[in-house]
C-alpha cells in the first residue's frame, strides 16, 4: 500500500510538473499542435508493461486480466472520450488538477464517479449490449521467455517512438 501511495505522489508530480493537466495540453494534443500528453503516455506504458512484467516474474505482482467484449470496450471508449473533451481531462490529470484547486475537476469527478455508480446498477440490463466475451486477451500468453520478449520490444517501440515524436516535434 505504501508503495503504491509513493508511486501515485511520484506520478502525479510528474503529470503536474509537465503540465498535461491543463486544458492547453490536452486540447493541443486533440489538434495535434501539441504532444506532450503523447510522449508522456507512450513513455509511462512502455516502461510501466516492462516493469510490471518484471514485477510479476518476481512474484511482486499478479495480473488480473478481464475478459475482452469489443462493443463494451467501443462503447467505453466513447463515452471516455466524450467526458475528456467535454472536461479536457482523462482521471489521471482529474486527480492532479482537484489537488491544485480545480472545481471542475472535481464537478468532472464526481459525475465519473455517479456514471459508476450507474453503471454497477444498471450492468445487468447493460451486459447484453456488451457484445460477445473474446476472452482474456494480453501480451502474457506464451510463457515467460517468449512474453518477456514481447513485452520488452512493446516497451522498447513505445519508448522509442516517443523520444522519436520529441525530436520530430522540435525540429
Amino acid at each position: 500500500m505504501a508503495k503504491a501511495v509513493i508511486f501515485g505522489i511520484l506520478f502525479g508530480w510528474i503529470l503536474q510538473r509537465s503540465r498535461v493537466n491543463t486544458f492547453n495540453k490536452i486540447g493541443g494534443f486533440a489538434m495535434l499542435k501539441d504532444f506532450t500528453v503523447l510522449k508522456l503516455l507512450l513513455t509511462a506504458i512502455g516502461v510501466g508493461s516492462v516493469l510490471l512484467f518484471t514485477e510479476i516474474q518476481l512474484g511482486l505482482a499478479s495480473l488480473h486480466v478481464k475478459p475482452f467484449n469489443l462493443t463494451g470496450v467501443l462503447l467505453g471508449g466513447i463515452v471516455f472520450g466524450m467526458g475528456m473533451a467535454i472536461l479536457g481531462y482523462c482521471p489521471g490529470t482529474l486527480i492532479v488538477s482537484i489537488g491544485e484547486g480545480a472545481i471542475d475537476a472535481l464537478v468532472g469527478t464526481l459525475g465519473g464517479l455517479a456514471a459508476g455508480l450507474i453503471y454497477i446498477f444498471l450492468y445487468p440490463e447493460m451486459k447484453p449490449l456488451l457484445g460477445p466475451d473474446l476472452g482474456k486477451i494480453n501480451l502474457y500468453a506464451g510463457g515467460a521467455v517468449t512474453s518477456g520478449i514481447i513485452v520488452l520490444l512493446f516497451g522498447v517501440i513505445l519508448v522509442v517512438a516517443a523520444v522519436y515524436i520529441d525530436k520530430r516535434v522540435k525540429r
